[in-house]
């Protein structure tokens, strides 16, 4: 029997009562799991295992795909909040279940991601998120120095075609991007920036 602590990514019904989950978890990475007899009304993982809640499962391998055997739940975030953040949860989404590779644990990525559900996917918190992602993942350079010179001064430029940071000097001669204001994480310009450069990434893989 296997344990470990999830984040529930995806979920597709297969035959009348069972379940197939997409799960990351915080020891094995990103893996698939069979919940049988899941979608009967007493079932005992049925509540706890939705997508995007945080469970604590044990699984037996075997042949085939790992089967659940129990959950229990950690953490769900608020549904009342969420039905109006669809699009800023398929950012988050998008990158684990395309870019993510199985069986490849991040425990940083991890923990993040279990913070972004704490905090309801509020936008500061999925750019923070898609940003180390991308970074951990190595689709993202430094993104603490200037693209150009590597300053680490005046970083108050993005450039939109590479998606990195430019230093005013470096803008000034560039002439390209556009200046962040004091939390970019939150600006709609940089939000749609990071979609642009996230759809090339996955266009490329």
């Amino acid at each position: 029997m296997s344990k470990d602590t999830v984040v529930v990514l995806k979920s597709i019904n297969y035959s009348e009562a069972d379940r197939i989950l997409t799960v990351f978890g915080k020891h094995i990475g990103k893996f698939t799991l069979f919940a049988k007899s899941m979608r009967k009304i007493n079932s005992k993982n049925r509540g706890n295992m939705q997508t995007l809640n945080i469970c604590n499962i044990s699984f037996y391998e075997g042949k085939g795909l790992p089967l659940l055997t129990e959950s229990q739940l950690v953490y769900a975030p608020d549904t009342e909040i969420l039905k109006d953040r669809i699009d800023d949860i398929k950012r988050v989404l998008d990158i684990l279940n395309k870019i993510l590779q199985e069986n490849d644990p991040n425990e940083r990525v991890f923990d993040l991601l279990t913070s972004v559900c704490k905090k309801n996917f509020d936008i500061e918190s999925i750019n923070r998120f898609r940003v180390i992602f991308l970074k951990e993942m190595g689709y993202l350079g430094d993104f603490s120095v200037c693209n150009s010179c590597e300053s680490t001064k005046d970083l108050k430029y993005l450039d939109l075609s590479s998606f990195a940071l430019l230093c005013k000097n470096c803008y000034s001669k560039a002439g390209k991007g556009y200046k962040l204001g004091d939390n970019p994480y939150i600006e709609k310009n940089f939000t749609q920036a990071l979609d642009i450069y996230i759809k090339r990434v996955i266009e490329e893989i």
